[in-house]
């Protein structure tokens, strides 16, 4: 499933890792994170503001997403495997 999540300025509390030099992907959220109902850890975060970041380092992308920290809204395109029952 890709989703897009519009996330608002300012601190996001999402901690983002680079698994195996894998898609940079979520690897924790805090709770007094704006996007906390709306990422899970384990979402792997293929684009900011339609920005391929695939093949960029967990601190190149949290870099990215800080420095449009000032803007009204972020769209963090995610990819999240489902779930088996």
């Amino acid at each position: 499933i890709i989703l897009d999540v519009y996330a608002p300025a300012g601190k996001l509390g999402v901690v983002i890792d680079t698994p195996n030099d894998g898609a940079p992907m979520i690897h924790a959220v805090k709770d007094t994170s704006p996007i906390f109902d709306r990422v899970r850890v384990g979402d792997k975060l293929v684009a900011v503001d339609d920005e391929d970041v695939r093949a960029m380092t967990a601190m190149k992308v949290s870099k990215l997403i800080s420095k449009k920290g000032n803007q009204a809204s972020r769209k963090l395109t995610i990819i999240r495997q489902e779930r088996k029952a």
